[in-house]
C-alpha cells in the first residue's frame, strides 16, 4: 500500500494508531491536490488497522470474563467437594466415638490390621447449637443466653496544617448479641434437664492416628531352662 508517511502502521498499537491518524487528519488541509489520495489511503488504513485492534480488546475481554465465571464455577464445586469431605470425615469421627462407647473399660485403642485409632476423651464436653437462640422461648433465653457487650471508641482529631489541634473528640460504638451460654448448657446436660430445641452436646474424642508395624502380635514365651532350647543328648558317657 502507498502511504505519505514512513510509518509502519502495523507496529502501531491502539493507542498510536489514534495519535496518527489524529495527525494525518490534521494535515490534510496542508496537503497538494496530488498527495492528498495517498494520505486519504493512509488514513483508511489506519482506521482499518484501530479497529481491528478495538475489536481485540473485545475479544481479549471476553476472553478474561469467561475465564472469571469458570474459576467462580470451579470455586463452588471445589467449596462444595470441601463441605462434603468434611461431612463424611465428620461421620467417620462420630462412627469411631461410638465404637468407642462400646470398648471395655480399660482400652482407648480401636485396632484394625495395619492401623489404629487412639481416643481421648475432651476436657469438655462439645455443644452443638443448630437454632436461633433469638427464636428461643423466654424462659430458655434466661437459662442458656447471655448478652456480650462491646464497646468499640474511635478517636478523631482535627490538625492544622502546621500541626496545630483544632478539635479532638472520641466516638463510642456499643455492639450487643446474645450468644449461647456454653457452661449453662452443659451443667443442664449433665443434670438431666431438657435443652432448647436445636441444642446437642455429647461427649467427643480427640482422635490419633497410628500405622501398625506388626500387624500380627505372636506372643513368645521365655523358655525357663536353657536345656528348652538345645536337643537331648542320644548317649551318655562312657568311662
Amino acid at each position: 500500500m502507498s502511504q505519505i508517511t514512513k510509518t509502519k502502521l502495523e507496529d502501531l498499537n491502539v493507542l498510536k494508531l489514534y495519535e496518527h491518524y489524529a495527525a494525518l487528519e490534521k494535515s490534510l488541509p496542508l496537503l497538494t491536490p496530488e498527495s492528498r489520495p495517498l494520505a486519504e489511503a493512509e488514513l483508511e488504513a489506519c482506521a482499518d488497522l484501530r479497529s481491528e485492534k478495538i475489536d481485540r480488546i473485545y475479544y481479549a475481554m471476553a476472553m478474561h470474563e469467561d475465564a472469571i465465571e469458570r474459576a467462580k464455577k470451579e470455586t463452588d464445586l471445589l467449596a462444595a467437594a470441601k463441605r462434603h469431605h468434611e461431612s463424611q470425615l465428620n461421620q467417620l469421627k462420630n462412627l469411631l466415638s461410638w465404637l468407642r462407647r462400646v470398648l471395655p473399660l480399660d482400652t482407648n485403642r480401636i485396632q484394625g490390621k495395619n492401623y489404629e485409632f487412639v481416643l481421648s476423651k475432651k476436657k469438655e464436653l462439645t455443644v452443638e447449637i443448630t437454632s436461633d437462640p433469638e427464636f428461643w422461648h423466654t424462659d430458655e433465653r434466661e437459662l442458656y443466653c447471655i448478652e456480650q457487650e462491646t464497646t468499640t471508641t474511635r478517636r478523631i482529631v482535627l490538625r492544622s496544617m502546621s500541626g496545630t489541634v483544632l478539635e479532638e473528640r472520641t466516638e463510642p460504638k456499643i455492639k450487643r448479641e446474645v450468644l449461647p451460654n456454653l457452661d449453662a448448657i452443659r451443667n443442664a446436660y449433665q443434670e438431666g434437664r431438657q435443652l432448647p430445641h436445636g441444642v446437642k452436646v455429647e461427649q467427643q474424642y480427640s482422635i490419633r492416628k497410628n500405622r501398625l508395624l506388626i500387624s500380627k502380635r505372636v506372643a513368645v514365651q521365655a523358655p525357663e531352662y536353657l536345656g528348652q532350647l538345645l536337643p537331648e543328648s542320644e548317649g551318655t558317657d562312657q568311662s
